[in-house]
């Protein structure tokens, strides 16, 4: 495992795709995945012949998973970007998180139970972070906007601010990659209830700019 290990970390593949890329799973972590599912496949099966009992025996999965998710950690930062470094680590961690998931049926594998549980730790982090560096100046706007102000024009004129940083950041990011459909969703249900729904409470909160939206002389987002 040392070897795949070296030659996993000093791949120039690294360096030229995450930088270019959305986001998505690398094709090192599935191979990594890869790795690691034979070398646990072919120990169960030595495992089972051995002792019917030992069948969910686990090897070293904690260590290499431990060094997976450091090296993908060091290797967002060829990211072009925070929000595409979080995108990046989110994918890749809930891609591990997946392909290790336990067996319901008994016995239960607590090493792999346990392995799960710290990579699912890892995605609500990575999740809470993309969101933040991604859509958090967007809410600012909205929080700025949000507080009753005397002219109309300032409303409208912070109205439109927060529609070109909204739109900016929906440009920047629309051809990054989430695959699993589960993650996609409830990205997506983040996404409407962190930006979305504030932004419906502050139009129900000052009329006017309600009017403004209303009347069609604006592009902020359907809510």
């Amino acid at each position: 495992m040392e070897k795949v290990r070296t030659l996993v970390e000093d791949d120039d593949l690294w360096a030229i795709e995450l930088p270019q890329g959305g986001g998505e799973v690398h094709s090192n972590t599935r191979f990594m995945v890869d790795c690691i599912s034979s070398i646990r496949k072919t120990k169960t099966q030595a495992s089972t012949a051995e002792n019917p009992s030992q069948s969910h025996h686990t090897g070293n999965l904690r260590d290499t998973v431990d060094y997976l998710r450091g090296l993908l950690l060091r290797k967002s930062i060829l990211c072009s970007d925070p929000s595409l470094r979080y995108l990046f680590l989110l994918n890749n961690s809930n891609f591990i998180a997946n392909a290790f998931e336990p067996s319901l049926s008994p016995p239960l594998d607590l090493e792999l139970w346990s392995v799960r549980q710290r990579l699912k730790g890892d995605c609500e982090k990575y999740m809470d972070s993309y969101l933040d560096a991604s859509w958090g100046h967007v809410i600012s706007c909205i929080l700025v906007f949000s507080r009753p102000l005397i002219h109309r024009w300032s409303n409208t004129s912070l109205l439109a601010n927060f529609e070109s940083v909204f739109h900016k950041t929906y440009q920047a990011q629309k051809f990054w990659k989430v695959p699993e459909p589960h993650l996609r969703n409830s990205l997506r249900k983040d996404i409407a209830k962190r930006v979305i729904s504030v932004y419906r409470d502050c139009l129900e909160e000052n009329p006017e700019l309600q009017k403004h939206v209303n009347a069609g002389t604006s592009s902020s987002p359907d809510v």
